[in-house]
């Protein structure tokens, strides 16, 4: 435990909890200043009024700091993600205690804390939605899968072949985290290089005066047709429409054009060349 959180909840801990009469007392008093704030916003401005507004106000965070245990021992029953601490997941559920005190209605019975646990464990799984991953979840999803990561206390190694695959598009990992048995090993290790080695890059210069030399039998009009066609030039293959516009002629003329030239490069290369 950080020292954060050992002295958040040392202050929590200081202030008492409430018996139901006083939660229906303070709901009351929330209530009648609810009423009185209305009334005030209308345009009364009568002293009873005002100090109703006022005794709401000191009602309700009277409410809120004696259930702030309950944020923190809902909180504590999810995995904290990479990122994200105890008090983070206390914040937003803290959020989600206002919203239950604003409204409880304290006639229809229910003790506080079951309603209230509904509405911290609403805020919380919101915000792991929206700030745990850099993956969004639609929200089903990601309910399911807080469930059963509780269930699993926080494993991923043990969850069904769904979660799994759900845990893992939203718990980013390190390139530098050790792998195999023995940990000699790095994931980056396992990452294949997208650069060309030196072998490709002395295979793609020969293949490139290859074709340079084989193109140097053609006129330069009949190079650039075959270069365009073929994306010799810029990697992008092009009609034969696309040519013609480019030379002044018509797509079948372009066509022509090609395939003679090709022709050629085959008379001189001295084998076959499969280039249409």
């Amino acid at each position: 435990m950080s020292d954060s959180v050992g002295q958040y909840l040392n202050e929590i801990g200081l202030v008492p909890l409430l018996t139901a009469l006083e939660e229906r007392e303070l709901a009351q008093i929330i209530e009648k200043g609810v009423e009185a704030s209305a009334r005030i916003e209308n345009g009364e401005r009568t002293a009873e009024l005002k100090r109703a507004a006022r005794a709401a106000a000191t009602a309700k965070d009277r409410f809120i700091r004696a259930n702030l245990r309950l944020v923190v021992s809902v909180a504590r029953r999810y995995p904290l993600p990479p990122g994200m601490e105890l008090l983070d997941l206390v914040q937003e559920g803290n959020i989600g205690l206002e919203h239950a005190v604003d409204k409880f209605d304290w006639r229809k019975g229910f003790k506080f804390s079951t309603y209230a646990t509904f509405w911290i464990r609403q805020a919380i799984g919101r915000a792991l939605d929206q700030k745990a991953s850099l993956v969004r979840l639609p929200g089903d999803r990601s309910a399911s899968l807080r469930a059963a990561l509780r269930q699993v206390s926080g494993n991923g190694d043990e969850l069904d072949a769904e979660h799994a695959t759900l845990h893992r598009l939203t718990t980013p990992t390190s390139l530098d985290r050790t792998i195999g048995e023995d940990d000699s090993n790095q994931l980056i290790d396992l990452i294949p290089d997208s650069l060309p080695g030196p072998e490709q890059i002395v295979m793609d210069r020969i293949d490139e005066q290859m074709i340079t030399d084989l193109l140097s039998v053609l006129d330069a009009r009949a190079r650039f047709a075959v270069e365009a066609r073929f994306g010799l030039a810029d990697g992008q293959r092009r009609s034969y429409r696309e040519v013609g516009d480019e030379l002044g002629v018509t797509a079948e003329a372009a066509r022509r054009l090609v395939k003679r030239a090709v022709t050629t490069v085959k008379e001189h290369a001295g084998e076959p060349i499969d280039a249409l």
